[in-house]
């Protein structure tokens, strides 16, 4: 079996993938996520939510098939943390999302 990629690579790989996620998950996403709440775009939103969980699916189940296939630990874990700690987070914080946009529909009613 031959590696997909060496280890300098994953490093370089892990990094941008952490680094765009954190940028745009946390000071996108999250940023905004206040403004898109009191203006009511709920379905903008949300589309922009679930294409992070698409992503972070995407991503953990290739660590999960990396891992499966026996490649290397640096090859696997590029994937798979970075999809592991989006898909957990994203979907911790999603309930609490949702309360809030009720309570601003609730209140503008």
């Amino acid at each position: 079996m031959q590696q997909w990629f060496d280890e300098r690579t994953a490093g370089l790989l892990g990094g941008i993938i952490g680094g765009t996620i954190g940028i745009l998950g946390g000071g996108g996403l999250g940023g905004c996520s206040a403004l898109f709440i009191s203006k009511g775009w709920k379905k903008a939103y949300f589309a922009m939510y679930y294409c992070f969980m698409a992503v972070g699916a995407a991503l953990l189940i290739m660590g999960l098939a990396a891992l499966l296939i026996r490649q290397p630990y640096h090859v696997w874990y590029a994937f798979l943390l970075p999809g592991f700690i989006i898909t957990v987070v994203f979907s911790s914080i999603l309930p609490a999302i949702r309360k809030r946009f009720t309570q601003n529909e609730l209140t503008k009613m």
